[in-house]
C-alpha cells in the first residue's frame, strides 16, 4: 500500500482535498463534484456513534481453502466467511440487503500480510464482517479489471489508494467508500459506522453512489489533438517532472516509470535534455538501492526519492521491462555496465522465478521473509555479517557500508539492519558469502501468461543485442512456444483462455486484454528477431481476438465480462507500471491514433506522462 497517508484520516483528507482544488481552480468541475459527494457520505460515516454490541465469536471455514491464488490460499485460515468474486456475489446481497465489501491485495504485498495479522484474524472483527458484510477476496493479479476499477474509485472518493485496497459496495455493486490498510481498532470503528449509516439511511447511499457513476459517465470534455500536439504536450510536461539531478520524477517514492524509459529509449530523435535525463535516472537505479547488488533483481520502487529505501517486493514484470530497457540503452549508450545489468536481470529471473513443470515465470518474490519481517531477506545485522564473512572482508564492509554510522533500516525489535551495495574491494566474494537461499524467499508461484509476454519481449531483445548467445534464443524459442500453445488450445471452444496456471500447471482465472496485448507483443518482438514467419497466424488471431472480445463502441474493455455498473470501456488505458494494453493494439494499425476521437485523445491531453507507451503511434498516425 501507500504508506504516506495511510492513517491519515479520510475525512480530513478529503475537506483538504476539496479546499486545496477549490482555491486552485475557482471553480466545481466535476472532479471536485465528486470529491464533495464522497465527502458528504463520509461526513455521515464518521458522525455516527459506533453501536458496541457484542457478538459471538464463532470461526468457520471460508471459500479459499486449496485455492491455487498463493494469496487467496493465506486467507483460508481466517475466521472471515471470504468469498471469491462472482456474479452470485450481487444476487446474494441484494437478497440479504447487505453491503459488499471487497478486500484486494497480493501476496508479496507487505501491508496485505499486516492487515490479515491486525484484523482478518482477529475474532472481533471477523465475527462483525460476518454478521453485517459480504466480504470478497481478490488476488489483484489473477482480477487486474476489478482491482484497477476499485483503486480508481478509492483514488476519487479519498484522494489516494493502495493495497490492501477496500471498497464498499451498495447491494446492487455500486461503490461508496474506500479505505486501505487500518489499525485494528480503528477498523472495526470504521466498520460499526458504515453499518449504522446503511441501517439508518441507505437510500442516501444508494443515491449518492448511483449519482457518482453516472457523472463519471458524462464527465469528459472531450477535445480532439493530433499526435503532433500530444508529443509536444508529453515532452513539456517531462521536462517540467524531471528530477535533473537524482533521476526519475520528482516524487516522493522512485517508481522506475518502465513504459515511460522504453518509449523514450525508442524514439531515435529524442532532444539531449531528456537524453540526458534517461540515461542518468537508468544509472541512478542500478548503483542505488533499487537493484538488489547481493541477489539480482530489481524491487518494485523505493519509498524514498532518492532511491535508497526500497519497498522489498519483486515483480516479474518489473524485471522484464527494466532488462529490456537495459538492453536497448546498452546499445543505445554504449555502455558495457547497462549490458551487465540487463543480463544479470535476467539471470535473476532465470535463477528465482522459473518453473519448469509450467515452463513460465512466477510472478513475485515477498517483501516480507517466512518470520513477517518487511525486507528480512534483504537486510543484515552487524551480527550477521561478522559471521557470514572473514575479519578483512567484514572490514571492508564497515568501512564501505559506514558501519560506524545510524543504520537506516530497523528490522524486529529496532535492530539496525544495511541492505548491502557493492564494496569497493573483495565484492565478488562477499556477494557470494551474503547471497540468500532461494527457497528461503516467500514466492507467489502463480504464472501469469501477460508477464511472461513482457519477459519474451526481453529476450528478444537480448537476442538482437546478444547474436551469438545461444541460451536466451533456446529459452526465448521454449517461451515463445509455450505462450502460444496457451492462447491457440482453447481456439475455437467455448472454453476461455486463462489468466494464469498454477505451480502445478493448472488453469487459473481468465486473459484479460492485458494478456492478450503483452503476448501479442512478445510474439511479435520474437518474430521481428528472428524473422520467424511461423508466428503470424498467431499474431492476427490474436489481434482479432482481442477486437472481438474488447472493443465496444464505448471503447476498450479490460475484461470481456465485467460484473459491476460502473465497469465501463475505456477509448485509451494508462500506462502504470506495466504499459498501457490499448496502445500496443492501437499503435500497430496504421492511422488508428487518428481514428481514436475526442474521447481517447483527450485523455491523453490531460495527463500525458501516464500514456508514454502511445508516442510508439509515431509510425501508424497517416
Amino acid at each position: 500500500m501507500t504508506l504516506q497517508k495511510r492513517s491519515l484520516n479520510l475525512k480530513e483528507y478529503v475537506s483538504h482535498q476539496l479546499r486545496a482544488q477549490m482555491m486552485a481552480r475557482g471553480s466545481l468541475p466535476h472532479a471536485i463534484k465528486h470529491l464533495f459527494t464522497c465527502f458528504a457520505l463520509l461526513t455521515s460515516i464518521f458522525a455516527q456513534p459506533s453501536q458496541a454490541s457484542e457478538l459471538s465469536s464463532h470461526l468457520n471455514s471460508n471459500q479459499l481453502y486449496n485455492n491455487p491464488s498463493p494469496y487467496l490460499a493465506m486467507h483460508a485460515s481466517d475466521p472471515v466467511h471470504w468469498q471469491t468474486w462472482q456474479a452470485s456475489i450481487l444476487q446474494q446481497a441484494q437478497k440479504s440487503n447487505k453491503i459488499i465489501m471487497i478486500s484486494s491485495g497480493y501476496f508479496s504485498c507487505h501491508w496485505c500480510h499486516v492487515m490479515q495479522r491486525e484484523n482478518y484474524r482477529n475474532p472481533q472483527v471477523a465475527t462483525y464482517l460476518n454478521q453485517h458484510f459480504i466480504s470478497v477476496k481478490i488476488d489483484r493479479e489473477l482480477m487486474p479489471d476489478l482491482d484497477r476499477y476499485l483503486i480508481e474509485f478509492a483514488h476519487k472518493a479519498s484522494g489516494h489508494a493502495g493495497w490492501p485496497e477496500h471498497v464498499f459496495l451498495t447491494p446492487q455493486g455500486y461503490p461508496f467508500f474506500a479505505l486501505t490498510y487500518q489499525p485494528h481498532q480503528q477498523f472495526i470503528n470504521t466498520l460499526k459506522r458504515i453499518q449504522t449509516l446503511w441501517q439508518t439511511d441507505p437510500t442516501k447511499i444508494i443515491s449518492a453512489a448511483k449519482q457518482a457513476i453516472a457523472d463519471d459517465a458524462h464527465a469528459t470534455d472531450a477535445k480532439q489533438i493530433s499526435w503532433q500536439q500530444f508529443k509536444q504536450n508529453f515532452f513539456l510536461t517531462l521536462s517540467n517532472q524531471e528530477d535533473v539531478l537524482g533521476g526519475g520524477l520528482k516524487t516522493e517514492n522512485k517508481f522506475p516509470k518502465a513504459p515511460l524509459l522504453l518509449s523514450l529509449l525508442n524514439d531515435s530523435n529524442l532532444p539531449e535534455e531528456q537524453q540526458d535525463w534517461l540515461e542518468l535516472t537508468l544509472t541512478q537505479m542500478q548503483q542505488q538501492q533499487l537493484q538488489d547488488h547481493i541477489n539480482g533483481g530489481f524491487f518494485r520502487y523505493t519509498i524514498d526519492p532518492e532511491w535508497q529505501t526500497p519497498h522489498f517486493e519483486k515483480m516479474l514484470y518489473t524485471q522484464a521491462l527494466l532488462a529490456k530497457a537495459y538492453f536497448i540503452a546498452a546499445k543505445r549508450f554504449e555502455r558495457k555496465d547497462f549490458l551487465q545489468t540487463a543480463k544479470a536481470t535476467l539471470a535473476y529471473a532465470e535463477k528465482h522465478l522459473y518453473n519448469p513443470k509450467t515452463q513460465l515465470f512466477l510472478s513475485s518474490e515477498s517483501a516480507i521473509d517466512r518470520q513477517g519481517i518487511e525486507g528480512g531477506d534483504y537486510l543484515w545485522t552487524q551480527t550477521a555479517l561478522q559471521k557470514a564473512l572473514n575479519p578483512t572482508q567484514y572490514q571492508q564492509v564497515v568501512k564501505d557500508w559506514q558501519l560506524n554510522q545510524p543504520a537506516p533500516f530497523t528490522i524486529k525489535n529496532g535492530t539496525p539492519g544495511w541492505l548491502p551495495k557493492p564494496t569497493h574491494q573483495n565484492w565478488q566474494a562477499i556477494q557470494a558469502k551474503l547471497m540468500r537461499p532461494i527457497n528461503n524467499i516467500p514466492t507467489d508461484s502463480k504464472n501469469i501468461l501477460g508477464w511472461n509476454g513482457l519477459m519474451l519481449s526481453a529476450y528478444a531483445e537480448a537476442v538482437e543485442t546478444t547474436p551469438n548467445n545461444q541460451d536466451y534464443h533456446q529459452q526465448a524459442s521454449q517461451l515463445a512456444k509455450r505462450l502460444m500453445d496457451a492462447f491457440n488450445q482453447n481456439a475455437g471452444q467455448k472454453i476461455s483462455t486463462p489468466r494464469a496456471y498454477s505451480k502445478d500447471n493448472q488453469p487459473m482465472g481468465t486473459a484479460t486484454i492485458q494478456d492478450y496485448a503483452f503476448v501479442f507483443q512478445g510474439l511479435r518482438d520474437w518474430q521481428n528477431a528472428t524473422h520467424n514467419s511461423t508466428i503470424t497466424n498467431t499474431l492476427q488471431k490474436l489481434s482479432k481476438q482481442a477486437n472481438t472480445r474488447f472493443f465496444t463502441a464505448k471503447g476498450w474493455l479490460y475484461t470481456s465480462a465485467p460484473l459491476l455498473p460502473g465497469q465501463v470501456g475505456d477509448w485509451a488505458i494508462p500506462d502504470g507500471a506495466l504499459p498501457s494494453p490499448t496502445a500496443i493494439f492501437d499503435c500497430t494499425q496504421p492511422g488508428r491514433f487518428s481514428q481514436l476521437g475526442s474521447q481517447a485523445t483527450s485523455q491523453l491531453s490531460t495527463s500525458p506522462l501516464d500514456y508514454a507507451s502511445y508516442l510508439t503511434c509515431r509510425n501508424n498516425t497517416d
